[in-house]
C-alpha cells in the first residue's frame, strides 16, 4: 500500500512539474511576443500632452478655451502635499516602497478573482500611468503582461517624484478634465496647491471612477469615496483621527459646474474657425496655443447687458407664452424632475428655470363669494345698457 502511494505521488509530481514548465513556457512566449511591439518609454522624456488653447481679450483676460483634453501641466512641487498624500493613501499606499508592481496586492487580488469569479483591480500608480499612457482598459492577459513590462521600465527610468507628477498631470478626473491642476480649478475654482484637506480627499476619491464618483454626478458616492480617502490618510499617519473626523463632517462644496454658453460666443467661434483654418484642428485643440485678440471684455459685457435688457423688455410686452417643455409630456414626475441648470451657482442677472411648489391637497380653495359675482354681473349689465343706443338716440354714422 505504501509503495502504491509513493508511486502515485511521484507521478503527480511529474505531472505538476510538467504543467508548471508548460505554463512558464507559455508565459515566456507571451512575454517575448509582447515585447516586440511595446511602446518606447523613453518618449516620456519629452512629455507633451494635449493642453488647453486659451483666447485672451485686449487686457489679457481669458474669454474662451479650446481642447479635447482640458489639462494644465504642473510640476510635483505645484501639487498640494495634502493631495499627494490623499492619492497615495487611497490608490497605492506602498507607492514609495515597491518597484512598480505590488506582489502582495496581486496575490490577494488573484485569490479574489478565483474565489469570487470577479476581476478586481490591483494596479499601482505606476501601472495606472502605463495603462493610461500607452495601453487601453481592455481586460485581457496580454494587456496585463504589457502593462507589467512597461511599469518596470518606467520605474527603472524615472524617479518616484517624476512618476507621480506624470500621473497627476495625465489621468482623467471626469467631464473632459485631465490632470490635478485642471481638476482643482474645475471643481473648486482654485489651484491644486491651495486645496483644503476635504477638497484634496474628494479629488483623490474621484480618481477611481470619474464617471460615477464626480460630485456633479452623485454627491452621495463622491462623499463616500472622499471619506474613505480621509480614513486611509489617518490610517497611514498623514493626518490625525480628529482631523479625519472633522473633514468627514464637512459638506461637499464645489464652485458649481461651469456654464456651457461661454463669453462672447459668436466672437470666440469666429476666432476658432480662423485658427482651425490657419493652423489645423490638431494644433488648435492639443497644442495649448495662447491667442490674443482685440476684444475688450468690459465693453462687451456692457453691450451684452444692454442687449439682454432690451430683449427682456420686448419679452414682457409680448405677454405670456406657453412653456417650452412639459414635465408630464416628457414622462417624468414633477417631484422627481431635476434641471441641469440647478447644479450650477446662481449670480445676479441669471435666468434660472423655476419649479413651482405643489399645491397642498388638504388645503381647500374657497370659491369667490356669490355677491361679488352678482355685483360684477350688475356692473357689466349697466355698462352694456349705457353703451347701447336708447329709443330717442341715434347712432352717429360716418
Amino acid at each position: 500500500m505504501a509503495h502504491y502511494v509513493v508511486r502515485l505521488a511521484r507521478r503527480a509530481t511529474v505531472v505538476l512539474l510538467f504543467a508548471l514548465a508548460a505554463a512558464l513556457g507559455a508565459f515566456s512566449g507571451l512575454l517575448f511576443a509582447s515585447g516586440d511591439d511595446l511602446p518606447q518609454v523613453s518618449a516620456l522624456d519629452d512629455y507633451a500632452p494635449s493642453t488647453i488653447t486659451r483666447v485672451f481679450d485686449i487686457k489679457g483676460d481669458v474669454i474662451g478655451e479650446f481642447a479635447t483634453e482640458r489639462r494644465v501641466v504642473v510640476s510635483y512641487e505645484q501639487i498640494s502635499p495634502l493631495l499627494r498624500q490623499a492619492i497615495i493613501s487611497a490608490e497605492d499606499q506602498s507607492f514609495e516602497e515597491h518597484l512598480g508592481l505590488s506582489i502582495p496586492r496581486i496575490v490577494v487580488t488573484a485569490l479574489k478573482d478565483i474565489v469570487r469569479g470577479e476581476r478586481y483591480g490591483a494596479s499601482t500608480l505606476t501601472q495606472q500611468l502605463a495603462r493610461n499612457l500607452f495601453l487601453t482598459n481592455e481586460k485581457t492577459w496580454e494587456r496585463k503582461v504589457k502593462e507589467a513590462m512597461l511599469t518596470v521600465q518606467i520605474e527603472k527610468r524615472y524617479t518616484k517624484r517624476e512618476i507621480f507628477a506624470l500621473y497627476c498631470n495625465h489621468i482623467p478626473w471626469g467631464h473632459g478634465i485631465y490632470g490635478a491642476e485642471a481638476a482643482a480649478r474645475f471643481y473648486f475654482g482654485k489651484s491644486a496647491r491651495d486645496l483644503a484637506l476635504e477638497e484634496a480627499a474628494l479629488l483623490a476619491g474621484i480618481v477611481q471612477a470619474p464617471a460615477r464618483q464626480s460630485p456633479y454626478v452623485s454627491v452621495e458616492r463622491a462623499t463616500r469615496r472622499r471619506n474613505y480617502a480621509l480614513q486611509r490618510m489617518a490610517d497611514e499617519g498623514y493626518i490625525s483621527a480628529a482631523q479625519a473626523a472633522k473633514a468627514k463632517q464637512a459638506p461637499v462644496a464645489t464652485s458649481g459646474r461651469p456654464a456651457t454658453g461661454g463669453f462672447a460666443p459668436f466672437f470666440v467661434e469666429d476666432v476658432r474657425q480662423h485658427l482651425e483654418e490657419r493652423y489645423g484642428a490638431k494644433r488648435l485643440y492639443q497644442s495649448g496655443l495662447a491667442v490674443h485678440t482685440s476684444l475688450d471684455a468690459g465693453l462687451q459685457r456692457v453691450a451684452e447687458t444692454a442687449f439682454d435688457a432690451g430683449l427682456r423688455r420686448i419679452d414682457k410686452r409680448r405677454g405670456f407664452r406657453r412653456p417650452a417643455r412639459n414635465v408630464i409630456a416628457d414622462q417624468q414626475t414633477v417631484d422627481g424632475y431635476k434641471h441641469e441648470r440647478w447644479t450650477r451657482a446662481i449670480v445676479a442677472g441669471d435666468i434660472v428655470p423655476w419649479q413651482p411648489p405643489m399645491p397642498d391637497p388638504a388645503r381647500r380653495v374657497r370659491p369667490p363669494p356669490v355677491r361679488s359675482c352678482c355685483a360684477s354681473a350688475s356692473i357689466l349689465s349697466r355698462f352694456r345698457r349705457r353703451a347701447m343706443p336708447g329709443p330717442g338716440r341715434r347712432r352717429r354714422t360716418s
